[in-house]
């Protein structure tokens, strides 16, 4: 063949590889505009596991609902109601009481969640938490306005009693030993009964025996191997992931505590119900980070039919510095994107940055002062205009009084209340905060008017933040603090990215994404399967 036809001949099944290349991505834009309309679906944060004092937490029922309805899209209070097969030996008389008050006051605890939902306001679901020794706990969540308080012995009953009421049992700190409440992965309901798990909450991080936030605060021991979700997914299990604070302090979305995200059309009850059994869910410890994972046009929680290529699309908002988001396939790290080291200049301005007020610190332990320190502010923004403003009030200490709120919140100004102290704070962390999101410029100025502890005022431009952060103390040592923290450009908060992996296995494969924050809070999606 003469040297001139090869290379036609060549260039001609080039042409024809790059034409059936450009078809298949064009296939797989349309498959994804056609099955995935993110715009359609919201991201609603809730906490679907928690307590007060009707079962052995604090706090009043009306305390929890008041909490809940301040901060979060959905809310689901799950009283401890019984434990089957509850050792004899220890002081658990503490237990019993508070199984037996639940039970006497079912038919409030059913009333408070059906008169607080609010269609496109607020969703609160009917539960209870079911302990068990043996096959670990379970938090039952019931769909709709009715719900029956079953004692039942024995998981696959309670598993059926979830299937004839269309409701969902949520496996939660899942990674203690069997026979110490941790999970019996041998009995896990099939997906229509326990389509997801709970990964974080207060009790630490489940992910795997070697992740941040290790189980440390209960008797039940550390984190065990075969009962972390890494471990679950390995033995072939399809099971999504949520987060909630298994708070016992009566405080719903306790910040650092865990919360889930789930995408739903719409806020009501049927719509949350849906996306969770859909596993359209993700998990977060603190921090509200969002986040979009699709393989092939599909969303978090599908099970896709065998694809040698997938098409992977990531993007994610958080609220600090993202050190890292990872992709990961059968739990190894195939990805990783560095926000941190993206450089900012001039026009970084263009986009919202992120400004943290943190305030609380004080005195420690060795001073023995367990004060509650109460606080009001008024942060006004002018030549900028504020875009949002995030919560992250922590739960301790329990006050059944006190609260912690944005009670205004316009273009120019942001007002708040809160309380910190050092008694009954999670992880030692004796600070609350509020992430402001503003659109502005280095000459854009945040004025701060502090009424209580003390009377302070303070000025500070995005400029200046954006070269350090500020300290102001609130009187002598040891009394507590204010920090601006220094502000997050876009270029650092958010990213986006998209790449091909190729892989072909005998076995179904499963990708997550995890996301890192320098200040530790971290983001887990639920996988997506490839058959």
């Amino acid at each position: 063949m003469p040297a001139f036809q090869a290379i036609k001949k060549y260039s001609m099944i080039k042409k024809i590889w790059v034409l059936l290349i450009l078809i298949t991505v064009l296939f797989i834009k349309c498959e994804t505009q056609n099955e995935i309309n993110f715009e359609q679906q919201n991201i609603y944060w809730g906490d679907i596991h928690n307590h007060c004092n009707y079962g052995y937490a604090q706090g009043s029922l009306e305390r929890a609902y008041d909490i809940a309805q301040s901060h979060l899209d959905f809310y689901c209070f799950t009283p401890h109601s019984q434990w089957h097969d509850q050792p004899e030996t220890g002081n658990l008389k503490r237990f019993t009481e508070g199984f037996e008050f639940v039970k006497q006051n079912w038919g409030k605890v059913k009333q408070y969640a059906n008169e607080s939902y609010v269609p496109g306001t607020f969703v609160s679901f009917i539960g209870y938490e079911w302990h068990s020794s043996m096959y670990g706990d379970v938090c039952i969540i019931m769909p709709g306005h009715d719900g029956e308080l079953a004692y039942l012995d024995n998981i696959q009953e309670l598993q059926q009693f979830a299937r004839d009421n269309n409701a969902i049992l949520i496996p939660h700190h899942p990674s203690y030993q069997q026979g110490w409440r941790g999970q019996n992965w041998s009995v896990l309901g099939p997906v229509d009964v326990s389509p997801v798990v709970e990964v974080f909450s207060e009790h630490g991080n489940a992910e795997s025996d070697r992740a941040p936030f290790r189980y440390i605060r209960h008797s039940m021991g550390g984190r065990y191997t075969k009962n972390t979700i890494q471990y679950l997914w390995e033995q072939g299990k399809q099971i999504g992931i949520v987060a909630s604070t298994d708070d016992h302090l009566g405080y719903p979305g306790a910040y650092g505590e865990g919360l889930v995200a789930v995408f739903a059309d719409t806020l009501t009850r049927e719509s949350i119900m849906a996306a969770i059994k859909a596993r359209r869910t993700y998990a977060v410890s603190a921090d509200r980070i969002e986040m979009d994972f699709r393989l092939n046009g599909h969303w978090m929680g599908e099970t896709l039919p065998t694809a040698s290529s997938r098409n992977i699309f990531v993007k994610v908002k958080g609220q600090d510095v993202i050190d890292r988001v990872e992709v990961l396939r059968n739990n190894k790290v195939i990805y990783r994107d560095h926000p941190i080291d993206k450089d900012t200049g001039e026009t970084s301005w263009d986009k919202p940055v992120l400004c943290r007020i943190e305030f609380g610190w004080g005195p420690w332990d060795f001073f023995n002062l367990e004060r509650v320190t109460d606080w009001e502010f008024d942060v006004h923004v002018t030549s900028g205009e504020i875009v949002s403003a995030t919560p992250c009030f922590q739960s301790g200490p329990y006050d059944e009084d006190r609260r912690n709120k944005i009670t205004k919140l316009d273009d120019h100004l942001c007002q708040f209340i809160s309380y910190t102290s050092r008694k009954q704070a999670y992880e030692e962390r004796a600070t609350n905060s509020i992430i402001l999101e503003i659109q502005g410029s280095p000459e854009t100025e945040l004025a701060l008017s502090l009424s209580q502890p003390t009377h302070i005022n303070h000025r500070k431009t995005l400029g200046e933040l954006a070269e350090s952060n500020d300290i102001i103390f609130t009187g002598d040592f040891p009394s507590e603090s204010i920090m601006l923290h220094r502000i997050v450009f876009n270029e650092n908060y958010q990213t986006a990215f998209e790449f091909n992996d190729h892989h072909v296995t005998e076995t179904a494969d499963w990708y997550y994404v995890r996301v890192t924050q320098t200040n530790g809070s971290l983001a887990w999606s639920s996988p997506i399967w490839v058959d």
